[in-house]
């Protein structure tokens, strides 16, 4: 009976599993919010963009009528995230932080830069 005692312990240790962090988990710890500079690294379900006509860049996850804008907003960001964003040549629609141009800093580590009679917010590197 020892024996059987002293097998089941082995056999638990020898099925363990060899885990580690995955890259999307250590990602989020450098920005762990949408939105952030892409100096940092974007999250997995978005990408590093900049928009022509204005300087910067940030990241940004797509959006469309049935999935909409992420909220979680880097610290300091009072500006709304908002599907305002299209590729001319693909039409997929991406999210920006939307901001008022001279209206205070509405985009935490970011500057809101004016385009369209609109603000975004885009980091300077």
């Amino acid at each position: 009976m020892k024996l059987l005692a002293t097998l089941v312990p082995l056999a638990v240790f020898s099925n363990a599993l060899e885990l580690v962090l995955s890259k999307d988990f250590m990602m989020g710890l450098a920005n762990g919010t949408h939105y952030g500079d892409p100096a940092d690294g974007c999250l997995s379900d978005e990408v590093a963009v900049q928009i022509e006509g204005i300087s910067g860049d940030f990241c940004t996850p797509t959006c469309n009528l049935f999935k909409p804008c992420p909220t979680d907003v880097p610290p300091g960001v009072t500006a709304s995230p908002m599907c305002a964003l299209q590729d001319a040549s693909t039409g997929q629609k991406y999210c920006a932080l939307i901001c008022s141009p001279g209206g205070g800093n509405m985009c935490g580590d970011a500057t809101c830069k004016a385009i369209s009679g609109i603000g975004i917010c885009t980091y300077d590197d």
